[in-house]
C-alpha cells in the first residue's frame, strides 16, 4: 500500500528482474513501546519509518527500530508521505481533519477542516492535490447514524487550501460504512487508483481532476484490506481477506493478470520498485509474509513470525503495516502477539529464495575412524546439480576449524562427504552453502562426539591415618597421554567451612610422577586431576585420608595416686564426686563421648557413657556420681566418635583409660 520512490517499467511486474548479489545477513526485530500500529511507511531520503498509533499519534522509528521522535494525534485513520518527502498527511476522522506534518520533527505544520459532517478516512497524492474518502455523517449523531461514502480532494497549492467533496457517483457508497482504499503510483503522478466492494477504478489526475480509465465492477466481492499501484501505474494490486490470495490486474483495462496465493486471510500489500510484491496474511498458524518476485505466482520466500505471547496462534501482522524500503533490498513490517507486544521486524534478504541445509550422520563415533556425514540442499528455486558447498571441521585439534575438501550437490539437492577425525571429544561439521544473486546463503551443521581414550591416573595414600598437624605426602601418577603432561592436585578438607583449594600444578617428571605434600588437621579428599587433551579423556581420582584429633582427658578432685597391682589409679573420697574434663579441637556441634566401666565381679562392665557438649573453650566437663559406690574401681576414657560426636571431619580418636578407686 505504501509508496515507494524509484519509477520501473511494466516489464519489471511481467517479466524476471535480475538483483545484484549482496552478503547474507541475519534479520533483526525490536520490540516497540507502542498500543497499536498501522499504515507503515518507509522514507528512504531520512532512513525512517513512520506509521500511526491510534491511541498515541504519529511515531517516527529509525530503520533499526530507535525511537526518533511522536507527534500525539489520537485517532489516526491513514498516513502518507509525499513523493517528495516533504510532508506526511494524516486523517483524523473524529476530528474532521486532514493534519499535515513535518517529517523531519513531527511538527504539525497545518490542519484541513473538510466539514462539520465529513469523516476523512484513506488517503493518497497524485496530480498535485491530496484525494481521500470519507463518510458523511450528521454531527450530531455520528455513531449510530449510517454513513455515506465518496471521494474528496484537497488542493494545498494556492494561498487558501480548497477541500472539494462528492467528487465520485454512489457506487462509493458502502453498505458496511466502508470508505474506499486509494492509491497512487510512486513513479508516475498522474495515476491513483480507488478501490471498494463494488468496484476497483483507475484515474489519470493529471490535471487535478479524476478522469476515470479503466473500472471493474463486483457483486458482493468483500471489502478492500488493502491495494497498491506498481510504480510505474501499471498494475493494481488488491486485497480482500478471504481470496487468500493477492489479484494483480492490468490498469489499462483491469484484466485480471495473475493470482498471488497465500495461506491465511490476505490483509496487506506493497509493491518494490523492481515490482516485487510483498503480501501480509492474518496467519495464526500460517506464514505471515510472502514475497513474490516481479512477473511471478510464486513466492521464494515466506516467513512466519513465531508466537512471542502465552496464548495459542503465533504473532500477527499489524494493519496495512508491510513496506519495502525505497531503493534498497529490506522489507519491515510490525507484528503484535497475544499480550498487546508490538515488535518491528526487518527482512534483510526478502527477495531471494531461502533455502534449506539439512544433515544427517552419526552422534558418536571411534576415534580414527572414519564416518559420513550425508546431507540434502534445498531451495524453493531449484538449484542445478553441482552446486558448490564447503565444509568445515571444528575440533579440540582446530578450534578455529579446519577446511575439508568440498562437496556438490546431485540433481536432488543430495551430497555426502567422509571424514577420520583424530581428534576426541566434539567434532562439529559445518556445511555451507555460499548463495548466489536469487538466493541466500545457508548452513547447518552436525556435531558428533569422537570418544577419547582414558588415560592411566593414579594417587597414593587412599585410606591412611593419620595424626593431627602431620604432614601426608602424596605421589599422583600419569600414564601415557597425547600432549598434555601437566596434573593438578587438589586438597578437599572436609566440612562446609573450607574449599577446595589447588596444592600443585606441574608437569609430570620424565616417570609420570608428581609430588607434592599437605598437612592434614581433618579427614580430607585429596584428588588428581587431569584435564585431558584432544585424543584422552579428563579423568580424576581421589585417595581419602583421614586425620585424628588430640583428645585429652583430665581427672579432677582425687586426693592421692596409687597402684593396684600394676595399675595407677586415682582415688577419690566416697564424699567427693569425681570431674572429668575432655578436650578436642573446636568445632561447631561437637560432643566429647565419655565411659566409665566398674570392676564388677571379676571383670569390667559398663558403668554409663555420655556425650558432652563442649564450651566455648573447647572443653567438655562432666562430674561422677559415685554415691553408695565406696570400694569399687573404675576406669573413664574419652573419645572423639566419627559421626556421633556431632560431626564427621575428622577419624575416631580415643584417650587411654585413666583408672580411679572410691575410698571406703
Amino acid at each position: 500500500m505504501r509508496k515507494t520512490i524509484a519509477a520501473v517499467s511494466a516489464a519489471a511486474v511481467l517479466g524476471s528482474v535480475v538483483l545484484a548479489a549482496s552478503p547474507a545477513s541475519a534479520d533483526s526485530t525490536r520490540t516497540l513501546p507502542i498500543n497499536a500500529a498501522d499504515n507503515l511507511i518507509a522514507d528512504g531520503t531520512r532512513e525512517r519509518l513512520f506509521f500511526s498509533d491510534r491511541i498515541n499519534g504519529v511515531m517516527a522509528l529509525g530503520y533499526d527500530g530507535s525511537a526518533i521522535d511522536k507527534y500525539a494525534l489520537p485517532g489516526v485513520s491513514d498516513l502518507i508521505l509525499t513523493r517528495d518527502a516533504a510532508r506526511l498527511y494524516a486523517t483524523v476522522p473524529e476530528q474532521r481533519k486532514i493534519v499535515a506534518l513535518d517529517p523531519e520533527t513531527l511538527d504539525v505544520t497545518a490542519e484541513y477542516p473538510v466539514g462539520d459532517t465529513i469523516q476523512p478516512r484513506r488517503l493518497t497524492s497524485g496530480g498535485g492535490k491530496i484525494w481521500f474518502s470519507y463518510s458523511e455523517k450528521p454531527a450530531e449523531d455520528p455513531y449510530w447514524y449510517p454513513s455515506k461514502e465518496n471521494i474528496g480532494s484537497l488542493d494545498v497549492t494556492g494561498d487558501t487550501p480548497a477541500v472539494a467533496l462528492a467528487l465520485g457517483d454512489e457506487n462509493w457508497d458502502s453498505s458496511d460504512d466502508a470508505p474506499p482504499r486509494l492509491t497512487s503510483a510512486a513513479a508516475d503522478p498522474t495515476r491513483i487508483a480507488i478501490s471498494n466492494e463494488e468496484q476497483d477504478v483507475v484515474f489519470d489526475v493529471s490535471d487535478g481532476t479524476l478522469k476515470q480509465l479503466a473500472r471493474i465492477d463486483f457483486n458482493d466481492h468483500g471489502q478492500k484490506q488493502d491495494i497498491a499501484l506498481t510504480p510505474d501505474g501499471e498494475f493494481l494490486a488488491t486485497v480482500v481477506y478471504s481470496d487468500q490470495h493477492i489479484k494483480i490486474r492490468r490498469t489499462s483495462d483491469l484484466d485480471l493478470v495473475r493470482t498471488l496465493p497465500t495461506d491465511g486471510g490476505s490483509t496487506s500489500v506493497d509493491i518494490a520498485a523492481d515490482g516485487a510484491v510483498a503480501a501480509g496474511t492474518m496467519g495464526w498458524y500460517d506464514p505471515d509474509v510472502f514475497v513474490f518476485p516481479a512477473g511471478t505466482s510464486t513466492a521464494v520466500r515466506d516467513y512466519e513470525f513465531g508466537n512471542s505471547g502465552k496464548d495459542s496462534g503465533g504473532d500477527l501482522l499489524a494493519e496495512n503495516a508491510l513496506a519495502w524500503e525505497p531503493g534498497g533490498g529490506r522489507l519491515f513490517a510490525i507484528s503484535s502477539n497475544s499480550a498487546g507486544v508490538y515488535t518491528l521486524r526487518v527482512f534483510d534478504e526478502p527477495r531471494k529464495s531461502q533455502p534449506t541445509l539439512t544433515l544427517t550422520g552419526p552422534l558418536s563415533s571411534a576415534r580414527a575412524k572414519a564416518i559420513t556425514v550425508s546431507g540434502t540442499l534445498k531451495s524453493s528455486l531449484a538449484l542445478p546439480a553441482g552446486t558448490p558447498l564447503t565444509i568445515t571441521r571444528t575440533d579440540a585439534e582446530s578450534p578455529a576449524g579446519v577446511a575439508l575438501a568440498g562437496r556438490t550437490t546431485d540433481a536432488s539437492g543430495n551430497f555426502s562427504f567422509t571424514d577420520t577425525p583424530q581428534s576426541g571429544g566434539r567434532a562439529t561439521y559445518r556445511v555451507s552453502y555460499a548463495g548466489d544473486e536469487t538466493r541466500s546463503g545457508v548452513s547447518a551443521s552436525h556435531a558428533v562426539e569422537v570418544a577419547r581414550s582414558t588415560p592411566s591416573l593414579g594417587l597414593n595414600n587412599n585410606g591412611r591415618v593419620y595424626n593431627y598437624g602431620a604432614t601426608a605426602h602424596f605421589s599422583a601418577y600419569l600414564g601415557v597421554t597425547y600432549k598434555n603432561r601437566v596434573v593438578e592436585v587438589y586438597a578437599d578438607p572436609w566440612g562446609g567451612d573450607q574449599g577446595r583449594r589447588l596444592l600443585k600444578k606441574a608437569t609430570v617428571d620424565g616417570r609420570g610422577y608428581l609430588y607434592t605434600s599437605v598437612k592434614v588437621y581433618r579427614n580430607t579428599a585429596v584428588q588428581a586431576v587431569f584435564t585431558g587433551d584432544s585424543r584422552m579423556a579428563p579423568r580424576t581420582v581421589t585417595a581419602t585420608v583421614y586425620t585424628k584429633v588430640p583428645a585429652g582427658l583430665k581427672l579432677a578432685k582425687y586426693y592421692r595416686t596409687a597402684k593396684i597391682g600394676k595399675t595407677t589409679y586415682r582415688y577419690y573420697k566416697k564424699k567427693t564426686q569425681p570431674v572429668f574434663t575432655v578436650t578436642l579441637p573446636k568445632y561447631p556441634n561437637r560432643a566429647a563421648y565419655v565411659r566409665v566401666d566398674v570392676y564388677y565381679r571379676g571383670k569390667w562392665q559398663g558403668w554409663g557413657s555420655a556425650y558432652v557438649a563442649q564450651d566455648r573453650y573447647g572443653r567438655s566437663i562432666i562430674p561422677m556420681d559415685t554415691r553408695g559406690w565406696a570400694g569399687y574401681k573404675f576406669r573413664v576414657r574419652a573419645a572423639y566418635r566419627y559421626g556421633t560426636s556431632g560431626d564427621n571431619v575428622n577419624y575416631t580418636t580415643y584417650t587411654p583409660y585413666q583408672y580411679l578407686y572410691i575410698s571406703k
